[in-house]
Parts: C-alpha cells; structure tokens; sequence
C-alpha cells in the first residue's frame, strides 16, 4: 500500500483481467471449454443467448471509502508519498476498497460453472497481488492493444513508478447474502449468471495540492504541456506517417522549439509554433502503432544549443495504409475456396509486429466473414502474400491489424464502404 494517483483504479482492474488471462493460457481447461474470452465490462453488453461464448468477466460494481486511512499520518504520508517526492499535500490521501463482480458465461452444460471454480481457485492462492505482478500486468495491458484505452492512458506514464506506487494489493473474497446479490443483479437489469464478489484493498489517491512553501520549486510552472495531440482536420481523425499533426496544450512556444518522437537523441523542426498549439509534419518511415511524442526547448549558449526543459510525453498512434490484390486462386473445387491474396502496406511492417488479416462481405460490412492470424515478417518489409481458405466466393472488404491498429475503410459518396477490396472467384 503506497500513495498512488488517478490511475491507480484502472491499474487494479486491469491487473485482475491479466492475472485470469495468463492463467487460462497456462492451464489446461481451456481443452474442456474451447477459448475463454477476459472481459472487464458492464454485464449488460456482454452477448448472452445464442451468441454466448465461454467467458470471464470483472466488473467493478461499487466503490467504498476505507476508513482505516486514519492511522496514516501526515508525517508518514510526507515520508512516504511516491508519487512526487518534491510536493506535499494538505489534504489526506483517498483511500478506497473496490468491491468487483466476477461472472463466468458459458452456452453449454457446466461452462459457466467449471470457468466460475477455476477462476476462484486462481483468485485464492493470490491474495496478494505484489508490485511486480502489477507492473507486468500493466506492460501486457498497454501493448497487447495499442488502441485501447488503458494502453493510452498509460502512454505518458512510466508503468514501473506507477506499480511501486501502488505498492501491493490485498485481494480477498466477499460472500454476499442472497438478498444482496439480489440486488446487485436487480440493478445490473441483464441476465443472471453465477459470480462471485471480491474485495481489492486498499488504494490509495493522493491530493494533487501543492504547499509550494515546502516544495520551494516553481520551476516546474514553465515546463511545455501536451494535452492532446490529433490529426490536423477531424475530417479524417485517423493519424498517418507523414501527416501532419496538431499538438495543443500550454507554454509550448520556447526560445528555440523542437520535437521529439520515441526518446530518440535526434530533434526534429515543427512547422508552426504557439503558445498553445504547434503544427508538426510526421516522418514517412515511422512505424505503426503507439509512438511518444515531447515538446522540448532548447537555449541558446556559446557552446551551441542547451536543452532547457521538456514536456510530459504524449501517445501518437500510427495507422497503416494497405492496398491489395488476389494474387492466385489455390482451391476452386469445393464450395469453400482458397486464395492467396497480396497486401501492400505504408509503412512498412517490423518483423516483430503481428498482423491479423480481416475480411467482411461487402454486402455486409458490419458482420466479420474472416479474420486471421498472420505469422511475423522474417524481416521488416511492406508487402505480404496472406493465405485465405476455405472461404465463399465474393466481394470483402479488407482490413489488416498491425499490434492491434486497425487500417482504415474508404467510404463512397453515397456513405458506403467500398475499399479496400478484394474480389473471391
């Protein structure tokens, strides 16, 4: 238990989605029920019925304050806050317990039950969740998807500070009565299904109030700061390598301005600089997914240029461009056919980058007729010949997934999707 920030509630969750999902991949039920699916929603949009699949979910259904925050002193509390050594708060920290719900969905006979027993035995030898499950779990969580909130949320935040922060988490079953879980599911308003309430103690939110007279630092009030960064029109939101960007935020105009993309030494030159807002032209050859970005200002000196101070970091995600053709047809016989289609893209892949193939009937555009996954380039390269079986002859629409970074759909004039395409024999 340490002093932590505004992140800290997303951490915890995220922590018990990544310790169930690396369980189900180590252990062998996943032979009984097929894939398990981690989900950490609202139980009234997961798919129940006919579409039901085998899954886990944690949802965090109700916040409370921890009272024994008292005993934490001032003094103790100036000791031992982590989250900036250099500031103090007036105020006590926010100590919460959060109360989560885990539910187990299954459309087959014991699913649900088999996945509920499982996850608890998994939840009781780890009551405690230390500082080092937590930093891992937050590493998976913000680059297994690089479009997901978590993963921009923690962008321009150092996840080891952030797990030591958070210290360890006590994690600790609640046996409600029938009458209370009642209710929780009266109010939820969806289908019941068997879960079990546990109890993640205690975090701890510390004030961001300053008492500057301790801090005796005012220096940090003329640092440059990023608030947003976005695609220059909202026309086209999606960012691109080699568009320009818009970066908005405070004091962002120095005596000399530069950019920085992924903490790389080399300082590039924007187009336009504000006070609020600065214009900047992304390189063509950046990879895609997640890149940081700083604003840092340099001085001048006699011995050259002095860099004065930098920005907080910021997240800028990249998305591919792909065009695509068949490139042979493998298997007409049957009525399922196989293809081998090629895939162009900008820019160009890493070889360690993952890749998912995702085909849809241009009939149907919001129903996925396809998706697979594609083995890693060997080495870096902007073109892939992708295998396609046993699919039905017709038009798609094509999307790849590079880490989890979508490549976009063009739309008609008549608002319909359209390309890219690719046609089956």
């Amino acid at each position: 238990m340490m002093m932590s920030n505004a992140l800290s509630i997303v951490a915890v969750t995220a922590v018990l989605k990544d310790l169930l999902e690396n369980g189900l991949v180590s252990d062998s039920i996943t032979a009984s029920v097929g894939d398990v699916l981690v989900t950490a929603l609202p139980p009234d949009l997961i798919k129940v019925g006919t579409d039901e699949r085998s899954q886990l979910n944690f949802f965090l259904y109700h916040v409370t304050q921890n009272r024994n925050v008292d005993w934490v002193s001032p003094e103790f509390r100036s000791k031992h806050s982590r989250v900036n050594k250099s500031q103090r708060s007036a105020n006590p920290p926010l100590a919460l317990d959060l109360h989560y719900l885990l539910t187990a969905y299954g459309a087959k006979d014991f699913q649900a039950e088999l996945l509920l027993g499982y996850a608890m035995q998994l939840l009781h030898t780890t009551t405690v969740i230390t500082s080092d499950l937590i930093e891992n779990a937050l590493k998976n969580a913000s680059t297994s998807n690089t479009t997901s909130l978590i993963s921009q949320a923690l962008a321009g935040v150092s996840i080891s500070k952030l797990a030591e922060q958070i210290g360890q988490i006590k994690l600790s079953p609640e046996f409600l009565s029938m009458e209370d879980n009642s209710k929780i599911w009266s109010a939820l308003q969806t289908h019941y299904r068997p879960s079990a309430s546990y109890l993640a103690s205690m975090i701890l939110i510390d004030s961001q109030e300053i008492n500057y007279s301790e801090c005796g630092n005012t220096g940090l009030w003329n640092e440059p700061s990023i608030e947003q960064v976005t695609a220059l029109t909202q026309t086209q939101p999606l960012i691109f390598a080699g568009n320009t960007i818009m970066i908005r935020g405070k004091r962002l105009r120095g005596e000399i301005t530069r950019i920085r993309l992924n903490n790389t030494e080399k300082l590039l030159v924007p187009e336009n600089i504000k006070e609020t807002q600065i214009s900047f032209k992304l390189p063509d050859d950046l990879y895609i997914g997640v890149q940081t970005i700083q604003v840092v200002h340099l001085t001048i000196a006699n011995a050259g240029h002095i860099e004065n101070m930098t920005s907080n970091v910021a997240a800028v995600i990249i998305h591919p461009k792909i065009s695509v053709l068949l490139r042979q047809v493998v298997d007409s016989a049957a009525e399922l056919h196989s293809v081998e289609l090629t895939v162009k893209f900008h820019p160009q892949l890493r070889k360690t980058q993952r890749v998912v193939l995702l085909l849809n009937e241009i009939s149907s555009p919001h129903t996925l007729a396809q998706s697979i996954v594609v083995s890693s380039p060997d080495d870096d390269t902007d073109v892939m010949n992708i295998a396609v079986k046993n699919i039905q002859p017709g038009t798609y629409l094509v999307r790849v997934q590079v880490d989890g970074v979508a490549s976009p759909l063009e739309m008609n004039q008549t608002g319909e999707y359209h390309s890219p395409q690719v046609t089956i024999p």
